[in-house]
């Protein structure tokens, strides 16, 4: 027996300022291999802070510290000892790093940019004033044996000592609600320094916070960009010492004349270097700062061009091969004065030309001071596969690399099978993942770039297959909740963008209502993504962090559903006891429903009468399951008596008055998955939801919302060919009309391709239909679990004659599981501290731990 993957706060040796939480795995060739005991002990330098002694226990994760009160800026290690049901024991150390504790460990000044930066040009979309590089002279007299510095910014900065980066990461301090949340860095600097005279730089771009699009909806927003640091030394002496931003910086512009989100970079090396100026000192306070909780966006894979050519038109164009987000290294070489220009794309228009299919420019500019350089915008990313160029004659193919940026996460899956085009969905899928989890989880790195509640609602359990997203997330729902209003509403995208509040204020006032209101299947993330970490992982925590905000945007629901008439023609008796006021985008994206009325909101008020209700009341059923689990048995009682009193309404007003429209594939499948439909009406319900998508060339006609449910639905009613014919079918829309039409990522509407002929903005890159992969996980690979985190594992792979090979794994809390199957034999391997059921050729076998054959 072997332990690994010691984890604090889910991640490897983290810097943090709050109370730890330890996990790990077990590694054993035995099987039925269980954990019965455990004992964690944590140590500073001098002394054990903590023992827990030895706990009986099979629990190997979300251990809560619970030792003395640690203390800022100290290293600890903690070990932990494993006792198995063998008689074995097995142990292993790791260590973990405070930050500041207390907000009163902060004694740096806010430094700011003195001087007002004037725009280079006025842009329709994005906006472009010049980067700021801050500087410090710092001198040390002996020799340094370790170093740290915490940084900060308003904008996005690059941390430079001594001309060299401490690490890799981009676009800190990422992307928070700053005004109430913003994360600080914690770089070793150690072996950047000199016992001499050292120069501290911290360039910082516009980014999130100077973006006229992007800016978080804030009640202070400062006009120029400052930052903050401290650093302590220690000697060799072993004395310490620390540095403070305290207005002895100084602040000038540098190359980049202007680093916007959506505009993109324009980097002049011919610019004369301008005279430093003296910082202005801000007391803008530390209360919002807070430890950066996940890890960084990083370049997280390099991808060489695959072609540079000429198109029809006579343009130079760049081919990666893959659409992704990020941006590209080039190598520059061009006389002095010339301007170099890469107009980042996702597709080629029908004549093979270049075509932009989004409002953002995508653009990024280089002025020659006649050096060869090795080119990377600095402050921003694009989405693209194309990249057209202009005024670089001499280009070549192996000057082009594209740079893929990611937020750090470690692997949690794998899919490969006998089919092909099913193989290529699964990497559009990742390749998805990867472009959209750039600090929050994104709609798409281009048009938008925004942290969309919809679509990681409907993701978020795929998500979590592909990846450990535990810190990932509930580092975005903290922004949830700071953005959550004193109502209880949840925005639709979080951090609350400046681009959207107008939107999302006018369409509500359209809808009747004075002020913003939330919206079902948005809004409803606060419940539903820490639901779903909870049945992935066993984290009850995740929903202790999150419960007040929960119960509040639930009474939302409650208050309004009471107080608010709906115009639906809903008897008064039903209409008092549900959610059917107000803006919902409803089943957002039918493929048969295309916006040919000029109402880009006309599926949106066909479709919300059923939606909200019907998510408002699983909302209900989420939280009286949330409540017992978290043992507040009086709440779940209270919202399963308001789930069941919605319930009684939605079927006698909605339901059994036939009110679901009967061309909308999704409000039938969704009654399905709510087990909102009586059992008289359940056969005739089928009929027409078969009907629905037979009528439909046995093709989905399902929207946002209801994606995610459509196959489950026609396998628990004992359809599963029809789903798989789902799976396989390569018409519009489906899965693999995309991959047969060059997909390489997740389009964002099914029919995406068609804006190659009229450009049309669209995204090549959204995620959330990729929400199939939980499906194809649980019934094709036949993963599946019936308790949270995986504890007990379910192998049931459900065969289908069109593949001859499937391999899966799923990385749970307990470690890998794997399943690989051919029609003849089934390999399974299940992670030490874990029993499955296995279904296979009409036998059930109960297992423990280890690998086996059938």
């Amino acid at each position: 027996m072997k332990l690994h993957e010691l984890k604090v706060l889910h991640r490897n040796q983290p810097v943090i300022d709050e109370m730890p939480e330890f996990s790990w795995k077990i590694e054993s060739d035995a099987q039925n291999e269980l954990q019965e005991k455990y004992q964690i002990i944590v140590k500073d330098a001098q002394k054990t802070v903590w023992d827990s002694g030895i706990v009986v226990s099979p629990k190997q994760n979300f251990i809560k510290y619970q030792g003395d009160m640690l203390a800022s800026c100290v290293d600890y290690t903690w070990s932990v000892k494993v006792w198995d049901n063998h008689g074995d024991m097995a142990e292993k150390t790791s260590a973990f790093t405070t930050a500041f504790l207390d907000k009163k460990d902060w004694k740096a000044c806010w430094v700011e940019c003195p001087f007002t930066r004037k725009a280079a040009n006025e842009y329709k979309f994005g906006a472009t004033y010049p980067a700021v590089m801050f500087t410090r002279k710092i001198s040390l007299n002996r020799k340094v044996k370790k170093a740290v510095l915490y940084a900060s910014a308003h904008g996005v900065y690059r941390l430079y000592v001594n001309g060299k980066r401490p690490d890799n990461r981009e676009m800190a301090p990422e992307f928070t609600p700053y005004d109430r949340l913003m994360y600080y860095q914690t770089y070793d600097v150690t072996e950047l320094l000199q016992d001499a005279e050292n120069i501290l730089e911290m360039y910082v771009g516009d980014g999130w916070y100077f973006s006229a699009q992007a800016r978080p909806v804030m009640k202070e927003h400062h006009e120029e960009p400052s930052v903050i640091y401290q650093m302590r030394v220690e000697y060799e002496d072993e004395s310490r010492e620390w540095f403070f931003s305290d207005g002895s910086e100084t602040c000038r512009t540098d190359y980049i004349v202007y680093s916007d989100l959506y505009q993109g970079e324009k980097q002049d090396f011919t610019l004369e270097k301008q005279e430093e100026q003296p910082v202005n000192i801000k007391d803008y306070g530390y209360e919002f700062l807070k430890a950066q909780p996940l890890d960084p966006v990083i370049p997280y894979r390099l991808i060489p061009a695959i072609d540079l050519m000429v198109t029809p038109a006579g343009e130079m164009v760049v081919d990666f091969g893959q659409v992704m987000a990020g941006r590209a290294r080039i190598h520059v070489d061009v006389p002095q004065g010339q301007q170099v220009v890469f107009e980042y794309f996702e597709t080629l228009d029908e004549n093979e030309n270049y075509i932009n299919t989004m409002f953002a420019p995508q653009k990024d500019t280089v002025v020659s001071d006649g050096r060869p350089i090795e080119h990377e915008a600095l402050f921003t990313f694009h989405g693209f596969r194309y990249i057209r160029v202009t005024g670089m004659p001499d280009a070549r193919k192996e000057d082009f690399t594209a740079v893929l940026l990611t937020s750090q996460k470690e692997n949690a899956g794998d899919f490969v099978c006998s089919d092909e085009r099913l193989n290529r969905l699964y990497q559009n899928i990742r390749w998805s993942q990867y472009s959209n989890m750039m600090s929050v989880p994104t709609d798409c790195p281009s048009r938008e770039k925004a942290g969309w509640t919809g679509d990681i609602l409907i993701y978020a359990r795929t998500a979590m297959l592909n990846e450990q997203m535990t810190p990932f997330l509930k580092s975005w729902l903290h922004s949830v909740r700071m953005d959550q209003t004193a109502d209880g509403t949840v925005m639709i995208v979080s951090p609350y963008m400046q681009l959207y509040d107008g939107m999302l204020r006018n369409v509500c006032q359209t809808f009747g209502d004075a002020d913003i209101t939330g919206v079902a299947g948005w809004s409803d993330a606060i419940v539903w993504v820490p639901y779903d970490m909870y049945q992935m992982t066993g984290d009850t925590s995740v929903l202790t962090e999150n419960y007040d905000a929960m119960k509040k945007w639930a009474d939302n629901i409650i208050r309004t559903a009471s107080q608010k008439e709906g115009t639906w023609g809903i008897p008064k008796e039903y209409d008092e006891k549900i959610w059917d006021t107000g803006f919902h985008f409803g089943e957002w994206l039918v493929p048969s429903r295309p916006n040919t009325t000029g109402d880009p909101y006309g599926m949106c008020k066909e479709s919300a009468f059923y939606i909200a209700p019907f998510f408002g009341y699983m909302t209900m059923v989420k939280m009286r399951e949330i409540c017992h689990i978290l043992e507040d048995e009086e709440m779940s009682s209270y919202y399963g008596g308001i789930a069941a009193k919605m319930k009684q309404a939605i079927v006698g007003g909605i339901i059994r008055r036939d009110m679901l429209p009967d061309y909308l594939m999704g409000a039938y499948v969704l009654a399905f998955a709510f087990d909102l439909v009586p059992d008289d009406l359940k056969e005739a319900y089928k009929e027409k939801l078969i009907s629905l998508v037979k009528k439909n060339g046995n093709c989905l006609d399902t929207g946002f919302l209801a994606t995610p449910y459509l196959m489950d639905v026609l396998c628990q009613l004992g359809e599963e060919k029809l789903a798989y014919e789902i799976l396989w079918q390569d018409k519009r829309p489906s899965w693999l009309y995309e991959v047969d039409h060059g997909a390489t990522t997740i389009w964002e509407g099914w029919d995406a391709d068609d804006a190659k002929h009229t450009g049309a903005y669209i995204s090549y890159n959204h995620y959330a239909f990729g929400c199939v992969y939980d499906w194809i996980c649980r019934y094709v690979a036949g993963i599946d679990t019936d308790t949270p985190g995986y504890s007990h594992i379910i192998i049931r792979p459900n065969m289908d004659d069109r593949l001859t090979q499937c391999k899966c794994t799923y990385v749970s809390e307990a470690g890998p599981i794997t399943v690989e199957w051919t029609q003849d034999v089934l390999d399974v391997q299940i992670p030490c501290n874990a029993s499955a059921t296995v279904y296979w050729k009409g036998q059930i076998k109960n297992i423990g731990s280890g690998k086996y054959r059938f």
